[in-house]
Parts: C-alpha cells; sequence; structure tokens
C-alpha cells in the first residue's frame, strides 16, 4: 500500500480577517497571520500538494489536522474545496482535527471540524461519533486519534486522554493479531521542540504515548503540529521498532527563506514483510512538489 501523508495546511480565504469575526481569541491568531504565518503558508501551495499526491499514484491519503487557522466557517469550506481532488471516499481519504481546526470554544462546541469532515473519520453521517476511529484498508490498520483540544490563548495544547489511548491500543492489538501493519495518526508531534514551543503547545500525554508505543505493534505513527520535518524510532513490539514520522507542513512556499512544503509517500509491504519505505516530497522553485529521495 502507498498512504500519502499531508499536514498543516492551514488555509485561510480572502477577506477572512474581518474586524467584526475577531472578538474573541482569534484576535491572537489574525495577528500571528499577519505577522508571519501568512507569508509562508498559502492556498496555490496546498492545492500543488494535493496535486502531487494524485500524481504520485497513492492508494489512501491521510491529512493530520490544522486544515484551518482561525476555525471559521468559510476557512473550512476552503479546505474541502482545496481536498476535493482527492475524491469523496473515506476509504481513500482520511482526515483528522490539528488545534487550529478547533480554536474557539464555538467551533468545538458545534463540532465545526466534524461537519465538514467528520465523514473522513468515520464514514458518512456519523460525524457525532467519538475518537479514536479505525479503518482497515487491505493489510494496513489504520488508526485516527484526535489530540486536538481547546486550549488558553496563546496555547496550542493537545490530549488524548487515558481512555482514548486504550482504544488505541486496543484497536491496534486487534489489528496486529489480524495480520495488519497497524499506522496510527495523531496531529501532535511526539518529540521535544524549542523551550518556548513545547511548554505552550506540546501533546501534554506525550511521554504516557511514548511509552506505550514501546509495549505496542504500531509499526509507523505519522503526526502534524511541527512545520518541520521529523523523524525517530521507538523501540516496539512491531518489527524493527515504530517508526515516528512528521512531513512537515504541505503548504509552505517560501523558497527565499528557506523553506518548503512537503508530504510524504509511506510504501508498506503488502504481505508485511519488507523494509517500510519512505518517500519524501518537497516544493521546488516553481511551487511544483518533486520526490527528494527516500
Amino acid at each position: 500500500m502507498r498512504l500519502a501523508h499531508l499536514s498543516d495546511l492551514h488555509l485561510i480565504p480572502d477577506g477572512a480577517l474581518e474586524p467584526c469575526r475577531l472578538l474573541n481569541r482569534r484576535v491572537f491568531g489574525a495577528a500571528n497571520l499577519l505577522a508571519n504565518r501568512g507569508s509562508l503558508h498559502g492556498t496555490d501551495a496546498a492545492r500543488r500538494a494535493v496535486a502531487g499526491v494524485l500524481g504520485a499514484g497513492v492508494d489512501h491519503v491521510v491529512v493530520t489536522g490544522d486544515l484551518v487557522n482561525l476555525a471559521l466557517e468559510s476557512e473550512f469550506a476552503l479546505a474541502a474545496d482545496v481536498l476535493a481532488p482527492l475524491g469523496q471516499d473515506p476509504g481513500r481519504l482520511s482526515v483528522i482535527p490539528g488545534n487550529h481546526d478547533y480554536y474557539t470554544s464555538d467551533a468545538v462546541r458545534t463540532r465545526r471540524f466534524e461537519r465538514w469532515f467528520g465523514r473522513f473519520v468515520w464514514g458518512v453521517g456519523t460525524e457525532s461519533a467519538t475518537y479514536p476511529a479505525f479503518k482497515d484498508l487491505g493489510n494496513v490498520r489504520l488508526i485516527l486519534a484526535g489530540s486536538a483540544m481547546l486550549p488558553p490563548p496563546l496555547c496550542a495544547f493537545g490530549r488524548l486522554g487515558r481512555d482514548q489511548m486504550d482504544q488505541v491500543f486496543a484497536l491496534a492489538r486487534q489489528g496486529a493479531e489480524a495480520g495488519r501493519f497497524v499506522v496510527l495518526a495523531v496531529h501532535h508531534n511526539l518529540h521535544p521542540q524549542k523551550p518556548l514551543r513545547d511548554r505552550t503547545g506540546r501533546l501534554l500525554d506525550r511521554d504516557e504515548l511514548r511509552a506505550r508505543l514501546a509495549e505496542s505493534p504500531v509499526g509507523l505513527v505519522i503526526h502534524g503540529h511541527d512545520h518541520h520535518e521529523h523523524e525517530m524510532r521507538i523501540g516496539s513490539l512491531a518489527p524493527g521498532g515504530t517508526l515516528v514520522v512528521g512531513c512537515g507542513s504541505s503548504s509552505v512556499h517560501a523558497p527565499s527563506r528557506g523553506r518548503h512544503g512537503r508530504f510524504n509517500i509511506y510504501d508498506i509491504p503488502e504481505d508485511g514483510s519488507g523494509t517500510l519505505g519512505v518517500e519524501r516530497w518537497e516544493s521546488g522553485p516553481d511551487g511544483g512538489f518533486v520526490r527528494r529521495g527516500r
């Protein structure tokens, strides 16, 4: 199976920063957009990443959160439009929320992300279901976890919680016992970042998750949140250990600043043997995505 991994699109449509929409914690996000993020992420770059994935011949695509910036209805509509070329089949596309998709209490209360993208988590008509979800895709069990939460202003914390974590690892064991390669998708990263970012935006139960992964058959963890690519391996019950990979942001295009959009493709052997392959793709000078190598 060829599994594509996009993340952290941070889409925002023209006109979304109207003052009347910023009379809550969105004012902090808007300030960040104007000062930094808006010059890095772009809708055109995200569309090119989607086109790159379509041209790479993949079986399934996972988007690991932060589709939007301020959790506005118009942002989710734009995200749906950008991802539309990937199709509407939950058997070929999975999407989980990030902290920016849960940016305000209103967005969380009305389950705005789930109304737009819940069918890519649980299937059609199940937007009110809870995390985690799972999909058996041939020889792969894909577990979709929800780490997004509503944190204090200027913070980007996440949490899985004990109940969800118990379910994640029960699903992992069941998948492995059925002979499937187990993949866990979660938004928040599992590695430490710079001190300030770690203090204000980490996965709060990261240490517990890492410890339980070491006793599990999960073969691959894919995540977002950190806009830079990252890879590490945790010794576990999976052959060769658990590979943990963040692809970085797929919508970045700022070559003059040394920043490029990225997505990954994971080649998972059909018979469960052999080495897991990782293709890394990034945006070139013209914005088109090219394979960088294994």
